[in-house]
């Protein structure tokens, strides 16, 4: 189909499309509205886990997967006239909604020769569920569309390691008196890992560890438990310690306090300006106080092991190697922390693995390696190819494929089955926290895929 019928078809598509008060497009479910959608052409729906494959009618050529994992829930949606197009304007991150709007376009209106794969698969609920793909799948050809980057393909993914780093700590009974604070970091942009290494982001586990020593340089007080991140695939955005310090220098500790405060948000006004640091008292605490040493270690594994990009390709600026300290957790006798370590590159693998092996001996530390994904790579370019060729018959200019750290879930849930995999993604953009995207854009990359489609077999 020529490119305006698809757009005056996408334009009618998303005018059926139920409205708040006549303006706004409420999704309340991005899963939820692909599968009626799937429902209301009698599709068959096969559920497994937290998966749908959704089988089409016709001889499937390629599945169109789409990873759920991090899509918001609610989304409220504007489409607004301009001079030439229309654009789609929401408050929240507008990839997976876009992707959605693809997919239900394609069963909507293109033919029927691919199958759809929906999945909320991440590395910190990693299970085996996928394993039922092998009975189910009837192409080998993977169109994954969690890309986070546009007018390009992706047919090369990261290796990743997990690792599981616990710091010894010794905790004693203190023979003063002294009064429990728990210091809040809250606010920095965090972000996924895969994604944001190539904008400037603070680990909120890191930087409360330097925050910790500024305070302990002038006051004394004795932690008694870390806390940061919740997800092993995302940049933690906040932190909290608890402590304990003499009751004789709670005043010495407020004042302190605040210079901190003010000397840490100042410096990184630039790039976290919602950044939010407090302190108050707290009654109760789980454990004892660790001792000086333990917190040594703790903060030298902290401020020895990688952070963020790790190598960059100086020719196009694609981040080949990271390091994400993901989550911190606080035990009895450790302090747990997991890395996560990403490259597309086994020297840089290494490299860093080697960095981080020796914070973790000199802090005395248990190494421990959790989870191992091999780098993917196709076994052959045929996929590529016919996307490329179809670019070119399209727009006339050559479609750069890509390496990249993000969209690793396909690699992940497809890892043990013989298929090719390639990313892609709707262009967007953001300003003044508003994400927007245009029917141009959506209708050029269904406009791709259907021309995809029928240059396969």
């Amino acid at each position: 189909m020529d490119y305006k019928n698809i757009y005056n078809n996408l334009d009618n598509y998303l005018g059926s499309i139920d409205r708040i008060d006549g303006e706004r497009i409420s999704i309340e479910s991005i899963e939820e509205f692909i599968l009626a959608k799937a429902q209301e052409k009698n599709l068959d729906i096969i559920s497994f886990g937290n998966s749908h494959y959704i089988k089409n009618n016709g001889l499937a050529k390629m599945i169109l997967h789409l990873n759920l994992d991090d899509a918001k829930d609610k989304i409220q949606v504007e489409v607004e006239n301009l001079e030439n197009t229309k654009i789609i304007k929401s408050k929240l991150n507008l990839n997976c909604l876009m992707s959605a709007f693809i997919i239900n376009y394609m069963i909507e209106y293109a033919d029927s020769n691919f199958d759809i794969l929906l999945t909320k698969n991440n590395i910190h609920l990693k299970n085996g569920e996928f394993d039922k793909l092998r009975e189910i799948i009837r192409t080998d050809k993977v169109v994954n569309l969690n890309l986070l980057q546009s007018d390009c393909i992706a047919d090369e993914f990261s290796a990743l390691k997990l690792f599981l780093n616990q710091v010894r700590v010794e905790r004693f009974i203190p023979d003063y008196d002294y009064q429990t604070y728990r210091l809040e970091l809250s606010g920095l942009s965090g972000g996924h890992a895969g994604e944001e290494f190539d904008k400037v982001k603070l680990n909120s586990i890191k930087l409360m560890i330097g925050i910790i020593r500024k305070i302990r340089a002038k006051v004394d007080i004795d932690v008694v438990s870390l806390t940061g991140g919740f997800r092993y695939d995302y940049i933690p955005k906040q932190a909290q310690v608890d402590f304990i310090v003499n009751k004789d220098f709670e005043a010495d500790l407020i004042n302190i306090f605040e210079i901190v405060k003010n000397e840490i948000i100042e410096k990184n006004l630039k790039y976290e300006p919602e950044m939010k640091l407090s302190i108050r008292k707290i009654e109760n605490r789980k454990h004892n106080p660790i001792n000086g040493e333990s917190f040594n270690h703790l903060a030298s594994f902290t401020e020895l092991i990688p952070t963020g990009s790790y190598f960059v390709n100086s020719i196009d600026e694609q981040t080949v190697s990271s390091c994400s300290l993901a989550t911190a957790r606080s035990l009895k006798n450790h302090i747990n922390m997991i890395l996560v370590l990403r490259s597309l590159s086994e020297e840089s693998m290494i490299n860093m693995e080697e960095k981080i092996k020796l914070a973790s001996k000199i802090s005395s530390s248990i190494l421990t390696e959790r989870f191992n994904i091999g780098k993917w790579k196709n076994p052959d370019s045929c996929l590529t190819e016919a996307f490329k060729k179809s670019y070119m018959k399209l727009e006339g200019e050559q479609l750069k494929p890509i390496k990249t750290q993000f969209s690793l879930d396909s690699s992940i849930i497809f890892n043990d089955l013989n298929v090719k995999i390639i990313s892609i993604g709707v262009k967007y953009k953001q300003s003044d926290s508003i994400y927007y995207s245009s029917l141009d854009d959506l209708s050029k990359l269904i406009s791709l895929l259907e021309t995809v489609l029928s240059e396969i077999n």
